[in-house]
């Protein structure tokens, strides 16, 4: 078998040689013109493709074109080994162009085709080099370590089945360095003491203590991580290195200068920068661009801890220049930047030094940049946890960024700098959760009966099965994760296929800027308050008839949010013991909140009001806040926030703008209500006594207990307009995944992914379902929000574990208002205010843990129910009543016949 060319030039993809390259065309010679026809006349594939393969090597970019056409020139399928040999050949060296070119997504593309090609005709070929390898280090490239690791650990599973230690030694070092990317050092260092054990060579073992020097570096454990390093050094310096053994000793100089930096010493980190530099100037002509990019970048960050910020641009810039990224003026050409974590970091450094020049305009246009850049990482993640946790990473910038436009609003009181404050928050916040609204409202416009489509919606349900199994049995945790890995990428293939097939699915959505018109798409009346909670400040941003209005910056971040986690902890979560046992003690921590979060805001009587939370304050419940600091012992009388304003809540200003453009064509009500009657379990009389009130109220369909079946709950969800949950929910495992309490089984968040209709209402009277784990830069992943991304307009639900009586009566009520006309959340307040108004055993329940629980969050709308054929009794009865008084006062009224006189 002929190898794939594989090269040290996997790095190009940044290189400011792409447009020209790209741009140039190439002249095929005459000679391999003919060389090719005569092989197409002969029926010679094989040879017809490696004489293209042959001729892509000395010069990939410039020839990449060429070998695209490959596909479109072949005349017929590859059929025997020697042909789907070279055909493979062929798409590995493709997407090794492709990455030399620039375009690191077509190459992803190209080596996937690759491994599919090979497993789909059960090919007797080596593939770890020359397709495997480059593929992971490409997702290592985006910061897609989840993907990464699922290909390195197949590289590692072919080097212990084929007993290549060496090869399981490497490919325990990139499993080590992605561990490390995501945090996970206990797994890191694990596998590089796996690697040690295997290895005997020099230039593994090499590699595996430069691994394990970043480790340490990492964990701050700095003297160790220098002795590891300098041992490393010593070592490589003992012999001349060559091609390939010089890129080992300028990654160990580039770790050495990192722990050095790390410990301060400036002198010490810059002379191993330099040293580095030196190597691949010595070995690689320079053209190692990537590492060359980041060992400018260090030298800059020495220069602005030496607070030399002039210094450090010249650094910057010539990076800059060098992507390819600046214009003949120096000035940046915003068009051409693109996502990679060089292009975030430079732009971030640069954006320090004009605050340390106090230039603010400069250094918040280049934060804007380095989001941007990420943005343009962000949108190429397939996995969803991995966008989370890149969007959690970008939330420090984003501060920087808000803070910048704060400033110049206080100096300038220009009103571009509030839009661009809002922007920014909208960025930093549930932009995973917007991805899939908009995933799933483009996929119900291609409705067809595509078997992709089945095919895809068979492989999330695979995947949800084996994720519920891993949180119902954790031992099953290491045998089911590979499966799950399988399956992820099985299920990215056949998004791709699909977004082939139909090129909407392949949109790229950026986020609708306030100035392009987003908060025209809002309600004429809408008043909104948006939070964004930041490591050192809080800003609170308030809407109101589409302008931003006010913009509040709180100082102090970090004792806030503390005094809101002690608070939603100790009076909410923990049980209503603390606010019972001391009343006077809660309505003054209450006011505190209220304080902090609302008071600097103007709220009218009768005010309605939307709260975009951030964080911590997503676990909180605005209705029960007290408003005034005056105690009164009364508790019905005490001034909750919901006297005085009607409360809904959004996951962003973008969330609730697409909520508002679905259409839901499912009609009535479906109610399931667990109240395990007849089992062994506890029986739960408040959820039976929930559905009589209801039944009363709406008709619809009630399915209690056994009929209230996992299966008949994703029948229900297919088709109702309004479904209504009736059970206990629970936050389950350590990485507390919502899940639902259903007769036979529960049903977890991810669970929901593959539904292809939602209701316009999901009401879950249950414990803790807009409750979950949060995640920063995204919110509470509740079962709330995972209605919210399949397609569900707005959900009513529970942030602590409701007390049975209250919700029962509450969302009863709820319903009566609703068929009486009130949009959502206007009868979900009214409600709360019925819970408040009327007479109860103990005053205590009119404290806000027991009516506060339920919270409405998403799009509010007229909602169309049916009324239960008892509601017309009342009107009836009352009708005839009216009717028999009438005529009895006309019979008393009727005048007494008079004897005629004689």
């Amino acid at each position: 078998m002929r190898s794939a060319k594989l090269g040290y030039c996997i790095f190009l993809c940044l290189s400011v040689w792409v447009a020209s390259a790209m741009a140039q065309t190439i002249i095929i010679p005459s000679s391999l013109l003919k060389k090719l026809d005569s092989l197409k006349k002969t029926n010679n594939l094989a040879e017809w493709l490696y004489a293209r393969v042959d001729y892509s090597y000395n010069a990939p970019r410039q020839t990449l074109p060429f070998l695209m056409a490959t596909e479109k020139e072949i005349w017929r399928k590859p059929v025997s080994a020697p042909e789907k040999e070279a055909w493979l050949i062929m798409l590995s060296n493709l997407g090794y162009n492709q990455l030399y070119a620039g375009e690191i997504l077509a190459s992803i593309n190209s080596y996937e085709r690759a491994y599919n090609f090979w497993t789909d005709n059960k090919l007797n070929t080596e593939i770890t080099d020359y397709v495997l390898k480059p593929w992971a280090n490409n997702y290592t490239r985006l910061g897609d370590y989840e993907k990464a690791l699922f290909i390195q650990q197949k590289i590692l599973d072919f080097a212990l089945r084929d007993h290549d230690n060496e090869q399981a030694a490497s490919a325990y070092n990139n499993m080590a360095i992605s561990y490390r990317s995501v945090g996970d050092y206990e797994k890191a260092e694990a596998s590089i003491n796996l690697g040690l054990k295997k290895t005997t060579a020099l230039n593994t073992t090499i590699l595996l203590n430069n691994t394990l020097a970043d480790i340490y570096k990492d964990r701050n454990e700095l003297d160790l991580a220098a002795r590891v390093i300098t041992a490393n050094i010593v070592r490589q310096q003992q012999r001349i290195p060559d091609f390939d053994t010089a890129y080992w000793l300028l990654s160990s100089y580039t770790t050495a200068g990192d722990v050095e930096l790390a410990k301060h010493h400036y002198a010490a980190a810059a002379k191993y920068y330099h040293l580095g530099l030196k190597i691949n100037d010595q070995h690689y002509n320079g053209n190692r661009l990537r590492e060359k990019a980041y060992l400018i970048t260090q030298l800059g960050r020495i220069k602005l801890a030496e607070h030399k910020a002039m210094e450090a641009l010249v650094y910057f810039n010539q990076n800059l220049n060098a992507f390819g990224l600046l214009n003949s003026d120096q000035t940046v050409n915003k068009e051409k930047i693109f996502g990679d974590n060089r292009i975030i970091d430079v732009f971030y450094q640069k954006a320090l030094a004009y605050v340390m020049l106090s230039k603010e305009r400069e250094a918040l246009e280049n934060v804007m940049f380095s989001l941007l850049a990420a943005d343009r990482i962000r949108f190429e993640l397939a996995d969803v946890k991995t966008r989370q946790r890149f969007q959690s990473e970008t939330k420090q910038r984003a501060e920087m960024a808000i803070g910048l436009a704060f400033s110049l609003l206080e100096k300038t009181n220009a009103y571009h700098y509030a839009e661009v404050i809002t922007d920014i928050a909208e960025q930093s916040k549930a932009r995973t959760l917007l991805d899939e609204i908009r995933r799933n409202q483009q996929q119900m416009t291609l409705q067809t009966g595509d078997a992709l489509f089945a095919h895809r919606q068979l492989l999330e349900r695979e995947i949800s099965y084996y994720e519920k199994e891993m949180l119902q049995n954790p031992e099953a945790l290491k045998s089911q994760g590979s499966k799950i890995a399988e399956l992820k990428f099985k299920l990215e293939t056949a998004e791709k296929k699909l977004e082939e097939k139909y090129p909407a699915l392949n949109r790229v959505w950026d986020n609708d800027p306030v100035s392009s018109g987003l908060l025209n798409r809002l309600p004429a009346s809408a008043h909104l308050i948006e939070y964004f909670l930041g490591i050192h400040d809080i800003y609170v941003i308030e809407v109101k008839n589409r302008r931003i209005i006010h913009i509040n910056k709180i100082t102090g971040a970090a004792s806030i949010k503390k005094s809101i986690a002690d608070f939603s902890q100790t009076y909410y979560h923990k049980g209503p013991e603390a606010m019972m046992n001391d009343p006077q003690k809660f309505f003054k921590a209450s006011n505190a909140v209220y304080k902090s979060l609302v008071s600097p805001f103007k709220i009218v009587k009768d005010d309605q009001l939307i709260i975009i939370p951030d964080e911590l304050t997503g676990y909180l419940s605005f209705d029960g806040l007290i408003t005034d600091s005056t105690y009164v012992s009364s508790i019905p009388a005490w001034p909750f926030l919901i006297k005085k304003a009607s409360l809904s809540y959004a996951f962003s200003i973008q969330t609730l703008v697409n909520q508002s453009f679905r259409k839901n064509s499912s009609k009535g009500f479906t109610g399931l209500f667990i109240a395990h009657q007849g089992t062994a379990r506890q029986y739960i009389p408040a959820v039976e006594k929930e559905a009589e009130a209801i039944k009363d109220i709406v008709s619809g369909k009630f399915l209690m207990d056994k009929d209230a079946s996992v299966k008949h709950f994703f029948e229900a969800f297919d088709r109702s307009a309004v479904l209504h949950i009736g059970t206990h929910a629970y936050l389950s495992s350590t990485q507390k995944e919502p899940a639902l309490v259903l007769d036979d089984d529960q049903v977890f968040l991810f669970e929901l992914s593959a539904r292809q209709n939602a209701p316009a209402l999901v009401m879950l009277s249950a414990c803790r379902t807009a409750d979950g784990m949060l995640a920063a830069g995204e919110g509470i992943i509740s079962l709330s929000r995972g209605f919210a991304a399949i397609g569900t307009q707005g959900t009513i639900a529970g942030l602590w574990n409701v007390n049975d009586d209250a919700a029962s009566a509450i969302t009863a009520d709820c319903y009566r208002y609703m068929l009486e006309g009130k949009k959502i959340a206007a009868a979900l307040h009214q409600s709360k205010l019925n819970w408040l108004s009327l007479k109860h055993n103990s005053e205590l329940e009119y404290l806000p843990y027991y009516w506060d629980a339920l919270v409405y969050m998403g799009h509010d709308q007229n909602i169309v129910l049916q009324p239960a054929s008892s509601c017309f009794i009342p009107y009836i009865l009352s009708g005839l009543a009216m009717i028999l008084l009438i005529f009895l006062v006309l019979k008393l009224r009727r005048p007494k016949a008079v004897r005629p006189l004689r």
